[in-house]
């Protein structure tokens, strides 16, 4: 049986996540981060986590850092070999100087900045499909600074992801993928992870396929306001981009999800996952779960289906998104 919902509709946006920061700044260091949230408003930042040779978390996109302007294997070298080094990348004609970022710094600025860190778990010392020991020291830097309810682990790395779902559910999670969403949807659903998809990857039929199994897509990069209105209309809840301010950025029209849009089981099963709420449009209430007004909750059930109820859900609720 489908759930058909008769409300009123209303605008909304999706969330917008800054990708290594932002472009005003060398990529991934404290200054992109900060410029992600005071000059575009940003409401999470991306980054990128690797380990250093003495056991240090850092930011890097590379496994060097020959393209900014360094000449260190990140996982060869210390944390004090690293932060000697000074980084040089230019955008849009201006030339900027920086030097590399840990992790703690990063979510001390996601903390000041009341932003939720989304953090890519690159194949590293310790943290790839083959080994997850060092994930452990990772997880506890997130614990301590409060953000387990806000963090978005993200990575493309299936074994990983696997890990992580069995010794840390209480942690949200992206896939991060491409084309090759498809023929993965049912391990998405088995895992609890919302995809993450490249542009030009999916369609307005992978939104509504992954939404109907109680998954949300995101997606990157988008730094156009074309592509914003062509995958928000699609009811993607999450973007990730270099440049792209969100003030500037139209409301969205609700989505039209169709009667299958969220299916709700006539049996009799049982709740296997915390509710989620989500607004009539489709959207995820987040990133910490505050949010006054007509929800739909939606409680993963032990025979495979959703079920979709809509309610009231008032701002001071503690269910995590």
């Amino acid at each position: 049986m489908v759930l058909a919902l008769a409300v009123d509709a209303w605008a909304w946006k999706p969330l917008f996540v800054g990708h290594r920061g932002c472009n005003i700044g060398v990529e991934n260091t404290a200054e992109a981060y900060r410029n992600g949230v005071d000059i575009y408003g940003y409401d999470g930042l991306e980054c990128d986590v690797r380990v250093t040779k003495d056991g240090f978390y850092v930011i890097s996109h590379d496994e060097t850092t020959n393209r900014l302007g360094g000449n260190l294997t990140v996982a060869d070298a210390t944390l004090a070999e690293l932060q000697s080094e000074q980084y040089t990348q230019t955008h849009g004609g201006v030339t900027y100087t920086g030097h590399i970022c840990t992790v703690a710094e990063y979510l001390a600025i996601c903390v000041e900045k009341g932003v939720f860190p989304v953090i890519e778990l690159k194949w590293t010392t310790g943290i790839n499909n083959n080994d997850m020991s060092n994930f452990d020291g990772l997880a506890h830097l997130v614990i301590d600074q409060g953000l387990t309810d806000k963090v978005i682990f993200l990575t493309s790395m299936k074994k990983s992801q696997e890990y992580i779902a069995t010794h840390y559910p209480q942690f949200t999670r992206q896939w991060l993928c491409n084309a090759n969403w498809e023929g993965n949807e049912e391990w998405c659903r088995e895992y609890g992870l919302n995809p993450s998809i490249s542009i030009g990857n999916f369609d307005a039929g992978t939104v509504k396929t992954f939404h109907k199994m109680g998954l949300n897509v995101a997606m990157w990069t988008v730094d156009t306001q074309a592509n914003y209105l062509k995958y928000g209309n699609m009811g993607v809840y999450m973007m990730t981009c270099n440049s792209l301010k969100p003030s500037e950025m139209p409301e969205l029209d609700e989505v039209n999800w169709g009667e299958d849009g969220l299916e709700e089981s006539s049996r009799d099963v049982v709740c296997v996952n915390a509710t989620d709420w989500y607004t009539v449009g489709g959207m995820r209430v987040g990133p910490n779960g505050s949010y006054d007004g007509i929800c739909i909750s939606v409680k993963h059930l032990s025979d495979g289906t959703v079920r979709a109820d809509k309610v009231m859900k008032p701002a001071d609720s503690n269910q995590r998104f």
